[in-house]
């Protein structure tokens, strides 16, 4: 990865933000106890009128292909991939934002422990906030994103995070305020990753600047 000079307090600041408000929300939800979120029943209501077959099968397809085991086959191919073309910063990066936004999630679901809506058509255990698959979908594109710096690679990044969102609520495997906090939460642990990583490769040049000179200035000193 070749290092940046990028707006470090800027896009950490939008990263703590975006925790900081998918906190607050899970908050909210713990201390509304049974009652739901009115925009969570009118998004819900309006999913179920809208099912049809096709929306079901694409919606199952991407349950699948967003779940667990197959975002990590291809954050591994994405990581040997980038490890083959010698960018092992980015490879740190992608791997670092996997395994964050995976931990963080599984964490939050513990402590907020909110039910999945009773007419889910997939996962019926765990609890349901953050969504896993929209936070991890996010995770991997935002990164991916970043590590592309093109416009086309956040438009699909964006293109894939709502899709992943609306495949969770179509289901009702998920109220729309969890697929919304898990796209702002993985979305913020990618530019957090991004931002330290940048960091530790920032330092490493540096420091491999300083001993290039180093040694140039103790080969200079022997000739004289």
């Amino acid at each position: 990865m070749r290092v940046r000079h990028v707006a470090s307090p800027s896009l950490r600041t939008a990263a703590w933000a975006g925790l900081a408000t998918v906190v607050l929300v899970g908050l909210s939800i713990v201390l509304l106890a049974d009652q739901l979120p009115a925009v969570d029943s009118w998004w819900h209501s309006l999913m179920l009128a809208s099912r049809t077959d096709a929306g079901l099968a694409i919606a199952r397809a991407l349950a699948v292909i967003g779940g667990v085991m197959w975002m990590i086959i291809i954050g591994l191919l994405l990581i040997v991939t980038l490890l083959s073309v010698r960018s092992p910063w980015s490879a740190l990066t992608a791997a670092a934002a996997m395994l964050a936004s995976e931990t963080i999630t599984a964490v939050m679901k513990v402590g907020f422990a909110r039910q999945r809506p009773p007419d889910s058509l997939t996962e019926t255990g765990f609890t349901s906030f953050p969504s896993g698959h929209t936070t991890l979908a996010a995770a991997v594109a935002i990164t991916i994103a970043l590590l592309a710096g093109r416009k086309a690679s956040w438009i699909l990044a964006a293109a894939w995070i709502v899709l992943m969102a609306w495949s969770r609520t179509y289901l009702a495997a998920h109220w729309l305020t969890d697929t919304l906090c898990g796209a702002v939460l993985g979305a913020s642990v990618a530019l957090l990753m991004w931002v330290a990583v940048q960091k530790l490769a920032s330092s490493a040049e540096r420091r491999r600047s300083l001993r290039e000179h180093s040694s140039m200035d103790a080969s200079t000193a022997g000739e004289r």
